[in-house]
């Protein structure tokens, strides 16, 4: 967990929004993973530790993402709000781990 809040923390500043790259996954999986005052997140803050965060845009149909869906059906061209840490940790798991390069 501490990876993932480190990562959240790198949110840098592009026209006015903070934005941080998609977390890749070792087996090509990719998503966005955002967390600060103008995201679907809890705290909705630029300062962590946050316990809900903004996914959005996998790079392929993920279920363990569908509860959170803002547009349920269309999987890979959605927001997912306010989606709790630790799910964003077993997906991540479950696509063989953070690939860092």
């Amino acid at each position: 967990m501490i990876q993932l809040q480190d990562h959240l923390a790198q949110l840098s500043s592009i026209r006015g929004t903070r934005v941080i790259q998609p977390v890749k996954c070792h087996d090509g999986f990719m998503m966005s993973v955002q967390a600060s005052s103008t995201h679907y997140c809890m705290p909705r803050s630029d300062v962590g530790p946050w316990t809900r965060v903004e996914v959005g845009y996998p790079s392929q149909i993920e279920p363990l993402l569908w509860p959170w869906a803002e547009l349920p059906g269309d999987w890979t061209d959605t927001v997912y709000p306010h989606v709790p840490v630790e799910v964003v940790l077993a997906v991540i798991e479950l696509h063989g781990g953070w690939d860092h390069k």
